[in-house]
């Protein structure tokens, strides 16, 4: 990561009176607490080089990030960061396929998340989504796909056959509905 820094600067009749440096847990709880939009791009964009993961997770967490910032996230090196970003609005418009196998790969909680919400991904294969998902031995992962809106028929049948019973009963309650 950069050596990025942050400070407070206090300004009194145009001049500067006070500079100080922020820490790590400062400056998460600023772009924690800014607003959700572009007007804040630049601040999303220097924090999600921030060496502190902390900071990157909260910026990871925003819906309305640049697409230069999403990029540089989906290669963070933090699981809690890709954790965030998996459910931004932003990524999930932007993710393409190799992006999103490679993240389902990578940790179950990120292929839970994408299982549980996988017709959002616009710019991905459900398809090849979906195959990749039905190959994962986790049942968390399963169950979140056979407890999803979106899981196709074809795919709930098959997990209905699933060996775990919370899996197969998930997928029954959604061909059911």
């Amino acid at each position: 990561m950069s050596n990025i820094e942050f400070y407070v600067v206090a300004m009194q009749d145009g001049k500067e009176v006070l500079k100080k440096k922020l820490s790590y847990e400062a400056v998460s709880n600023v772009v924690s607490n800014a607003s959700d939009g572009s007007e804040n791009d630049d601040l999303f964009a220097v924090a999600s080089k921030h060496a502190s993961s902390n900071v990157r997770e909260q910026v990871a967490y925003k819906d309305h990030l640049s697409d230069e910032t999403v990029e540089h996230l989906s290669d963070d090196k933090s699981i809690a960061v890709l954790r965030n970003l998996v459910r931004s609005q932003k990524f999930k418009e932007t993710a393409n396929t190799e992006k999103l196998k490679s993240l389902i790969s990578l940790d179950v909680e990120i292929a839970s998340t994408i299982a549980g919400d996988i017709e959002s991904y616009a710019e991905a294969d459900k398809d090849e989504l979906l195959a990749d998902l039905l190959q994962n031995s986790d049942p968390y992962v399963l169950g979140s796909l056979a407890g999803s809106y979106s899981t196709p028929k074809k795919t709930l049948k098959l997990l209905v056959k699933n060996a775990d019973p919370y899996v197969a009963s998930q997928a029954k309650s959604r061909l059911d509905d």
